[in-house]
């Protein structure tokens, strides 16, 4: 798993094994939210992340986020979510291409995304994602 902390509370990533979670735990994380949605190609299904996450003590949100599906309601959600959480936050898809942009919206920090999502290290590479970020911006 690629793992980078972006600000004082949150890291961003792929997708997380039970090792990564154990790992993040001990970083001092409180909270994983999951923007993949149900059938993307991984090993564990939401709700199999869930039960593994809540099993080491740690709050556990879903939020699928599709890139076929982008929209602003989904970037208010993650800040609710954001705003709620008590303690350090890991926000995943499957790279953290997803994870990295939309938590940079929805934190308000700067207006250039991309370039930003790029310097953290998960470049904008998905041209519907990168689409969703600059229509944002007008």
């Amino acid at each position: 798993m690629t793992s980078q902390r972006i600000s004082e509370c949150v890291s961003v990533g792929g997708q997380p094994q039970l090792a990564d979670l154990q790992q993040l735990k001990s970083e001092g994380v409180a909270t994983v939210v999951n923007l993949r949605v149900p059938g993307e190609n991984t090993p564990l299904t939401p709700a199999a992340e869930g039960a593994l996450v809540e099993k080491l003590g740690l709050s556990y949100h879903h939020l699928p986020v599709s890139l076929d599906k982008l929209n602003p309601a989904q970037v208010e959600e993650l800040r609710e979510i954001l705003q709620k959480s008590q303690g350090r936050v890991f926000v995943h898809c499957g790279t953290g291409q997803r994870a990295c942009s939309l938590f940079l919206v929805a934190s308000g920090v700067g207006a250039d995304w991309i370039q930003r999502a790029r310097e953290l290290g998960f470049p904008v590479e998905d041209a519907k994602l990168r689409s969703f970020l600059e229509s944002l911006r007008t």
